[in-house]
């Protein structure tokens, strides 16, 4: 998904459609998302039609509905979108919720993508008792892969022994060369892990952990032998909340801003600062979509979606300042609806 985002946010061209929709995971809902996605391809056709003309509403339609049809979507995700300009036709499935929308502009809308990345969902599930260890590589609440290397999974040999103190040190050894384990996995691939364990085991690992910074948390084991899938469905709620806690946390970066006057709110003075490279931070409220007219100052007007009628019309400003703010080395935060009511929906920390 990085590679993608790379690639899509070094291409400008006169037209390019992007098309974000929500999808399902599960039958029989996914069956009518083929029929939802030709109808928004019908919305990018009037608008093609509207603001570009016929030509490009007849080449742009026949290039999205072909890709369409090679959409199976028997395997989709949460959300999907489609990139179409002279160049490219591409889909991607997305593991998070979106909004509904066209884009039409002279770049490609990357703004769900950064925020299913800004997800930190991608993570490393240690099944862990006294004996046996599995590991689990996980993408939110979906199953990437059970590791099936550097000795996993691993199984106990025979019973332990009645003697606590040689039963202690039988499990410190065998806690040692599973983290020893992991730390070879994560050198290839360093995702965050969470440990799948009864307390008293957790803590013991911990203490055996080279790196215990990234171990997440902890979930109590209810059965070793579950399932990879419903074992997932156990820790990601503790994932999900992982990930809205860190993020509340990173308001406190936005008031000390506050505090030394290195903040902006204004919309105008927003997009200023970010082109002119003084962007740090970047934070909106999730589901946040400003469409702007840009006049011919180049201030830009908020107007709704609904009276997008120009090629000077741009869907989504939030998009936008996106992908400056990350082009010039800042960070993008997405916090929680409603978690920014002081500042409007949108704010930026200023490096200077």
């Amino acid at each position: 998904m990085k590679q993608t985002l790379e690639k899509l946010s070094q291409i400008q061209a006169p037209v390019c459609v992007t098309i974000v929709l929500n999808t399902h995971k599960t039958h029989p809902e996914n069956q009518k998302d083929g029929i939802h996605l030709k109808n928004m391809i019908t919305q990018a056709t009037e608008r093609l039609q509207n603001e570009f003309g016929v030509d490009y509403a007849r080449r742009y339609t026949e290039k999205l509905l072909k890709l369409g049809a090679e959409i199976d979507h028997n395997y989709n995700e949460l959300g999907l979108m489609l990139f179409v300009n002279d160049d490219i036709a591409e889909y991607l499935r997305l593991p998070i919720k979106v909004n509904d929308r066209v884009i039409i502009d002279k770049t490609f809308a990357t703004r769900p993508i950064v925020r299913s990345l800004k997800q930190d969902t991608d993570y490393y599930v240690l099944v862990l008792n006294k004996q046996n260890a599995r590991l689990i590589e996980a993408s939110m609440d979906t199953v990437v892969d059970e590791i099936r290397s550097e000795g996993f999974p691993f199984k106990g040999k025979g019973s332990l022994t009645t003697d606590k103190h040689e039963t202690g040190n039988i499990t410190q050894e065998f806690f040692n060369s599973v983290d020893k384990a992991i730390n070879v996995i994560r050198k290839a691939k360093p995702l965050p892990i969470v440990i799948y364990a009864e307390e008293n085991n957790y803590h013991q690992y911990l203490k055996e952990a080279d790196f215990p910074k990234t171990i997440l948390g902890h979930v109590t084991l209810q059965n070793f032998d579950e399932s990879p899938t419903s074992i997932l469905r156990t820790i990601w709620p503790l994932m999900a909340e992982l990930t809205i806690a860190k993020n509340r946390a990173r308001i406190s970066e936005l008031e000390q801003a506050v505090g030394v006057g290195k903040y902006l709110v204004d919309i105008n003075e927003i997009w200023k600062a970010i082109r002119e490279g003084r962007g740090d931070t970047l934070f909106l409220e999730e589901g946040y979509i400003q469409s702007v007219r840009e006049e011919a100052d180049g201030t830009l007007t908020p107007i709704e979606y609904s009276k997008i009628s120009s090629k000077n019309d741009i869907d989504d400003i939030l998009d936008e300042m996106i992908e400056q703010t990350l082009k010039f080395g800042g960070d993008v935060v997405f916090l929680e609806k409603d978690s920014m009511k002081d500042f409007n929906k949108l704010a930026l920390v200023t490096r200077y």
